[in-house]
């Protein structure tokens, strides 16, 4: 009876300290400010430039208030606090929801400028960690996807506050990836690969006809059918490029030809030779 007393003792107090000790396990859980705090507390950060406590106020107010009175101000606001914080990517795919599940908010046009601006800034900063590559191994594909979400956001709302930016993005957009089209030619012509460089002068001449790079995509193909002995074709080109730009630095006094300053010795792309040049 003594033993059943004691065993009985032992689990009571067992079960008493196993409660105890759980409970001070678990995490203190934050109460519930009310919804109008966090949005006011997500301002006052983005006003003192505290992005990323913006952020979190934003989003534990859409955590807490997924169906408040401020939580559509709040999910516009968060575009912009990811975007000054530098997370792009986080930006662009919160600006996307927001058109997903808004789709008639007034502020519509700000989501879809939002979403490209954070794909031209996101390729700008991956564009400046790999400067030391070669030309033609630079991704300019996240440059096209931003033209191409400009370009979007201008074909919905061309009268929005925010289109006048687009508009001049898009210009210097055309122009980056023209010049690196170009970049590419010329590392090619290193390579003493003139097929793959005369694609490259080619592909400006015809999608980029706007940009300041036209005469020298025009020089690339002049010096690239040089190359490849087709001195018809050259002289075609030659003479669009006289048409267009008769004071072209390409051209001497006496409006002929001055050839790019190639390297003598370099050492040809194996695959390139191999595939005669049908494959860069």
């Amino acid at each position: 009876m003594g033993f059943i007393k004691t065993l009985s003792r032992f689990l009571t107090i067992a079960t008493i300290y196993s409660v105890l000790t759980a409970c001070s396990s678990q995490p203190t859980v934050e109460p519930d400010l009310p919804e109008k705090e966090y949005f006011n507390k997500g301002q006052e950060a983005l006003e003192n430039n505290l992005a990323s406590v913006a952020i979190k106020e934003f989003k534990d107010l859409e955590t807490r208030y997924p169906f408040g009175d401020y939580v559509v101000r709040a999910r516009l606001d968060l575009i912009y606090a990811e975007f000054k914080a530098a997370n792009y990517i986080s930006a662009h795919a919160s600006a996307e929801r927001f058109i997903k599940n808004y789709p008639n908010n007034n502020a519509l046009d700000y989501a879809y400028y939002m979403r490209a601006l954070s794909t031209y800034k996101g390729a700008e900063t991956l564009s400046g960690r790999f400067l030391n590559l070669n030309p033609a191994e630079r991704d300019a594909s996240e440059f096209n996807k931003s033209f191409g979400e400009f370009a979007d956001f201008l074909m919905r709302f061309p009268n929005s506050e925010y289109a006048p930016d687009a508009k001049a993005r898009m210009l210097h957009l055309r122009n980056m990836i023209a010049q690196h089209e170009l970049s590419i030619a010329h590392y090619y012509f290193e390579r003493k690969a003139s097929i793959s460089a005369l694609r490259r002068g080619q592909e400006v001449i015809q999608h980029y006809p706007s940009t300041p790079s036209v005469e020298e995509a025009l020089a690339v193909t002049i010096q690239a059918y040089m190359n490849l002995d087709l001195y018809e074709n050259a002289q075609t080109n030659l003479a669009i490029l006289r048409n267009n730009f008769p004071n072209s630095r390409y051209l001497d006094n006496e409006q002929k030809f001055i050839p790019f300053e190639l390297p003598r010795e370099a050492d040809p792309d194996t695959l390139y030779w191999v595939s005669l040049g049908l494959i860069d």
